[in-house]
């Protein structure tokens, strides 16, 4: 039932399907990907602040002016990025549900999708953060904003499901100054923290000497453990979890990683 609210949601959110566009739409669509391409470039290359819609312009074949048609400003930009940033991470999480294995397990398996994919596209990743401050927002198109609250509420309607399903299973019991929210936020905080932290600061001195480790799932079982999620990490390997997760779901995202890192 919540699978395909979540696909009903997704197909409402990115509008008609390709094949019901007619060729018009199809190039607009084309056109803004590409534009979209661009901005991703110039961030990774200089960061989100050095980000302007005339290095955009400038690194494409069109005018400022087709630019400014698609998105209205660099923050536009940046909101769209987190648009493509959730559409594509959604999918992932969703693997993860349908995933063999324990409550726990299904709640590990998704946050080896967020690391894969925070490897895989690290800027993008952080779009979710940048996208929300002030200065994005107050700028930004509504149209665009609406659209990615919408993606948000799926992503915390996905997070609640395997709160849920730990519920369900007597693998978690609630305490009474613990809500589901209050857990779902931890585990969005803890993963995009640790994450974040292990793409961009890697040459602090407290996260190069963890990089031998696993320091994702390690945090992930230090906030489980700390919920009493049964079973505890200290009663199961969920490392080989993390790797089977990995394997089964994750496949075609560490193919290209791998790709990535040959080049």
């Amino acid at each position: 039932m919540l699978e395909q609210s979540i696909d009903n949601a997704l197909s409402d959110i990115s509008g008609e399907h390709e094949a019901t566009l007619s060729r018009k739409q199809i190039a607009i669509k084309e056109r803004e990907k590409e534009l979209l391409d661009i901005a991703r470039t110039v961030v990774a290359r200089e960061g989100f602040a050095q980000l302007t819609m005339d290095k955009v312009a400038a690194a494409s074949p069109y005018s400022k002016g087709t630019v400014y048609n698609h998105f209205n400003s660099k923050e536009d930009l940046i909101a769209a990025l987190a648009i493509e940033a959730l559409s594509r991470e959604l999918p992932m999480f969703k693997r993860a549900l349908d995933f063999n294995g324990t409550s726990r397990e299904k709640c590990i398996a998704m946050h080896a999708g967020y690391f894969v994919f925070s490897q895989l596209e690290p800027i993008l990743a952080m779009c979710a953060l940048v996208s929300r401050t002030p200065a994005v927002t107050e700028k930004s198109a509504p149209s665009r904003l609406q659209k990615l609250d919408q993606l948000e509420e799926i992503a915390v309607a996905i997070g609640d499901a395997f709160v849920q399903a730990g519920l369900d299973a007597g693998d978690l019991a609630m305490r009474d100054d613990v809500s589901k929210d209050n857990i779902v936020f931890a585990n969005w905080a803890m993963g995009f923290g640790t994450n974040a932290l292990v793409n961009n600061a890697q040459h602090s001195s407290c996260v190069s000497r963890q990089l031998n480790t696993n320091i994702v799932l390690m945090n992930i079982n230090f906030l489980l453990d700390g919920l009493g999620w049964k079973p505890l990490s200290t009663e199961f390997d969920y490392q080989q979890t993390w790797d089977r997760a990995q394997r089964e779901l994750f496949s075609e995202e560490i193919a290209l990683l791998n790709q990535y890192s040959e080049m």
